[in-house]
């Protein structure tokens, strides 16, 4: 007796929602995990005065970005939306303004 196909998603078809805050020159989370290929939103809200947005990079010495946000000035939101890289591996993200101060791992499985 034979098991019948399972039917499984494409990595491709996979969403994820993420909502990031930027607050005293820190996001309010390190690492995010994504699926690979998989459609981004990211809902970002900014709760200081100065300026902040959310990029992301092969690794912490690139500078071409992979996908880089708008940048938004004070207490104000944005919403970025992209598709994560296909490759699945460890990349980068920081704010552009504050590339020292604000950074994280972008994940994708």
């Amino acid at each position: 007796v034979s098991t019948p196909p399972t039917a499984t998603t494409s990595p491709s078809a996979a969403s994820l929602n993420i909502d990031l805050t930027a607050q005293n020159l820190a996001f309010n989370m390190d690492t995010i995990n994504v699926p690979a290929g998989g459609q981004i939103t990211v809902k970002f809200t900014n709760m200081d005065s100065m300026p902040h947005n959310f990029s992301i990079y092969t690794d912490s010495t690139a500078t071409t970005a992979i996908f880089q946000g708008q940048i938004i000035s004070g207490s104000s939101a944005a919403v970025y939306k992209f598709t994560a890289p296909a490759k699945a591996g460890n990349y980068f993200f920081r704010c552009d303004v504050h590339p020292q101060q604000m950074t994280g791992q972008f994940i994708v499985q």
